[in-house]
């Protein structure tokens, strides 16, 4: 999970955890030990308990009776609740912010775009698309804001499941970011609303596919 925290011991704690269980080095219903995980971090177990309390709260991780602490199982129903969650919200910030995002800030999503095209590696490519996201809507400190955030973190997981099995969507996603920053950089709120809600019905497209799977 690497080493050399370059920030707080509970937020490089938290960084490299959510990374395992993004990248599916950590799978569904798998034990997190805090004495195990600090070890491997080269850290001591207080961070690593403050690094799982935030993932708890974040929805990564579960407490089981009898287990402990685990990543949370993958399912199709809290797929669908996530995302009809996402699909009212999102909109909501893009109306409000898309007027006051900076040029300057579209042109890194742009760039942002072309670094997602250039990785074979699955993990920068979801952390790219987090950040792609958060510029194209305006990411801010208000309550829709960090619940968007929240809920977008939560998601990841079967973002990245989803692309693992089905790696051709990678193409589609690369299509649809590009006519999402277009529609932002004309400040065209309406479509970019029904891009943006189009992109998240397809990872639950797939998703519903996958079933059990999941």
């Amino acid at each position: 999970m690497g080493s050399g925290p370059a920030q707080t011991q509970a937020g490089y704690a938290h960084a490299q955890i959510r990374k395992a269980i993004i990248n599916g080095e950590f799978t569904s219903g798998d034990r997190l030990l805090q004495a195990e995980l600090a070890k491997q971090l080269n850290i001591s177990v207080t961070p690593v308990r403050e690094a799982l309390s935030r993932l708890k709260e974040e929805g990564l991780i579960e407490s089981v009776p009898h287990r402990g602490t685990t990543v949370a199982k993958l399912n199709i129903e809290q797929a669908e609740e996530i995302y009809a969650m996402r699909k009212p919200l999102e909109p909501i910030l893009i109306r409000r912010n898309i007027d006051s995002i900076p040029d300057e800030d579209l042109a890194r999503a742009a760039r942002l775009i072309d670094k997602m095209k250039a990785t074979d590696d699955l993990l920068t490519f979801t952390a790219i698309n987090e950040d792609f996201h958060g510029i194209t809507m305006g990411y801010d400190n208000s309550w829709t804001s960090r619940i968007v955030q929240q809920l977008a973190g939560i998601a990841s997981p079967y973002v990245s499941f989803s692309l693992r099995l089905y790696p051709e969507q990678i193409e589609e996603s690369h299509r649809a970011h590009e006519a999402i920053l277009s529609a932002a950089a004309d400040r065209d709120v309406e479509r970019f609303i029904e891009l943006e809600v189009a992109h998240l019905e397809s990872t639950l497209v797939i998703l519903r596919k996958l079933g059990d799977r999941v």
